[in-house]
């Protein structure tokens, strides 16, 4: 690739990256629950994007999520195998609660991230992007390519599900009050 083409691909890339990276974040984010982690899917997919070289791409939104996500997806399998550190002492000694209730809001916490885990990447998506990032259903429909009454729908279906499996653990309303 020339100079020229090198370098009007790489200034597209980069309007790209200002007017869409904030968003490709949070859905990535929303897949993943992890800020850096999610950041990092976002970084893998522009460098690839970059490799490209200037190749056609029909969507480049829709690429970069594509790439993103089986990035993210190859991560948590990686991860699966790994060992997980504790860092839970460490936060209790920054609280002033009592360690028994510190220890039960761990726990629950625990449970809720488990159950999130277990949830169809679809409900993990919008219950993160709703409750973790605060996004309005008119947002998330426009970051999804769908409609809000659709967002309502599956946020409905997705708390149902979750407050299903929550059950299943033994999780009781009260302690998510």
């Amino acid at each position: 690739m020339s100079d020229e083409r090198t370098t009007a691909w790489s200034a597209e890339i980069e309007t790209v990256y200002q007017d869409q990276g904030r968003e490709l974040w949070a859905l990535f984010y929303a897949q993943c629950s992890n800020a850096e982690r999610a950041y990092d899917a976002l970084q893998e997919a522009f460098a690839r994007l970059h490799e490209q070289n200037g190749t056609p791409i029909r969507d480049l939104r829709a690429w970069l999520l594509h790439v993103g996500r089986n990035w993210l997806r190859d991560v948590a399998r990686r991860q699966r195998v790994a060992a997980k550190p504790s860092q839970h002492l460490d936060r209790l000694a920054d609280r002033r609660e009592s360690a028994e209730s510190a220890l039960e809001r761990q726990e629950l916490h625990g449970q809720v991230r488990s159950a999130l885990s277990d949830s169809k990447e679809e409900d993990r998506e919008v219950l993160v992007l709703r409750y973790a990032l605060g996004w309005s259903s008119h947002r998330m429909a426009q970051a999804l390519n769908t409609t809000s009454a659709a967002i309502d729908m599956r946020l409905s279906r997705a708390r149902r599900r979750l407050a299903d499996r929550l059950h299943e653990m033994g999780v009781g309303h009260e302690s998510l009050e």
